[in-house]
């Protein structure tokens, strides 16, 4: 009976513990102003590296990362 007593005693510490920081965490998910922006990726025709498609450079037989590689592979 003891430890029946005990045992219901750290249950009701438990809960009351929960219950009191909820309030504090924010809700699990993703908010709308904490999403992050999705980049979209191009690999270069040359290296092969990934870069940001704002970032890279279109030319006639594809997609490069600098403008060397875009002249050495279109000459």
């Amino acid at each position: 009976m003891k430890y029946l007593l005990v045992l219901a005693v750290v249950f009701i510490g438990v809960w009351i513990w929960r219950s009191n920081r909820g309030g504090r965490m924010p809700p699990p998910g993703r908010s709308g102003t904490d999403a992050p922006r999705v980049i979209e990726m191009v690999r270069c025709d040359v290296c092969g590296i990934h870069c940001a498609k704002l970032d890279a450079l279109p030319g006639k037989r594809g997609v490069y990362c600098t403008a060397q590689h875009r002249s050495q592979a279109e000459p």
